[in-house]
């Protein structure tokens, strides 16, 4: 116990020296210990990035970008939406810039939604996978060493209690959404915390896989309860394939895995849009008023839908593809319409 209380103050200390702030450093109680960093020069100014102790694994000091917006007063109930990016590499020129910048922030503009709507936004950072030198979640069901004490459900379940104790959480209304790496995390979130979230929303991401076509497919495990869903996939993306490949697991797969467990009606509406580019799948009358929504769009990249920094020399027509829709605007109207019941 004293070394890891050894350890944990030296990454304090290296952390509170090194990274470029201003702001001063607080410490609370042994159990929650939090870092507030007031000077956010590359986030908006009420996103503050926040530490704290979180979750079961040795790697327990976690961070988080915290988004409260200016409407709140802790009058009135609010809902919360946690948002998980993609995989983020790590420079030993910039060793601390991860922890300088928000980028899901400004490449979503879900803070912009935040404050326009009234909800509390938490983007939570992940730690640094050492072999591969990224930051990147770990959705809890691969059985990789290089994941080892590496809890991010148990940092998720922490981070939930955290917020609900500090603020005016309203907890029929707890939502997950993330991209790539995010977004398998919010399919893990879903099933390994289907008590306390209301909805999900994946982008790119898939419920399961593996790391060597010697292994296995590993998947989420199956939700206690239902959950609703919103997905977004482009059928050309690159990175996880729409279709499956030998080491990852298809979209049709991950939204069968939740029509299923959520009882959802098997045969979906179907809609494509005038120009071909959207195709929408909507399963309905799930269990306790849960609904699955699949949206893909046909010729897309591994892009968060609607984000004009999708952009891609030589490729105007896939621009124009990812534009039809925003993923934003939509996850938003899908969680506003899916409390937890």
């Amino acid at each position: 116990m004293r070394k890891k209380i050894v350890v944990i103050f030296v990454a304090m200390l290296l952390i509170g020296t090194v990274l470029p702030v201003s702001g001063r450093i607080i410490f609370f109680d042994n159990e929650k210990t939090e870092i507030n960093l007031e000077d956010n020069s590359l986030a908006s100014d009420n996103t503050k990035l926040k530490w704290m102790m979180a979750g079961e694994g040795l790697r327990c000091l976690r961070s988080y970008w915290l988004h409260v917006p200016p409407s709140y007063d802790g009058s009135t109930e609010v809902p919360l939406v946690i948002m998980l990016h993609g995989a983020s590499g790590f420079s030993f020129s910039y060793p601390f810039y991860f922890f300088r910048s928000c980028f899901m922030e400004g490449y979503t503009e879900f803070s912009q939604k935040a404050d326009e709507e009234g909800f509390i936004l938490l983007y939570p950072n992940a730690k640094l996978i050492f072999e591969f030198r990224v930051f990147a979640f770990n959705p809890g069901w691969l059985p990789a060493s290089y994941l080892d004490n590496i809890d991010d459900i148990g940092f998720l379940r922490d981070l939930i209690d955290k917020m609900i104790d500090e603020y005016n959480i309203n907890q029929s209304r707890i939502y997950v959404t993330g991209l790539s790496s995010g977004g398998y995390m919010s399919y893990s979130a879903g099933a390994y915390l289907s008590d306390i979230i209301a909805a999900i929303a994946p982008v790119a991401g898939a419920i399961g896989g593996r790391d060597t076509e010697d292994e296995p497919f590993y998947y989420c495990p199956i939700p206690d309860n239902p959950v609703s869903v919103i997905a977004f996939h482009g059928t050309n993306d690159s990175l996880v394939p729409y279709y499956g490949s030998s080491i990852d697991v298809s979209v049709n797969e991950s939204i069968s895995f939740w029509v299923e467990h959520n009882g959802c009606e098997p045969v979906p509406d179907v809609n494509i849009s005038d120009s071909g580019i959207i195709e929408t799948r909507k399963y309905f009358n799930g269990d306790e008023g849960t609904e699955v929504f699949l949206y893909s769009t046909i010729g897309g990249e591994h892009w968060w839908p609607g984000n004009p920094l999708n952009s891609a020399p030589g490729a105007q027509w896939l621009i124009d593809t990812i534009q039809e829709i925003s993923a934003t605007d939509l996850i938003w109207d899908f969680f506003e319409n899916h409390p937890k019941q």
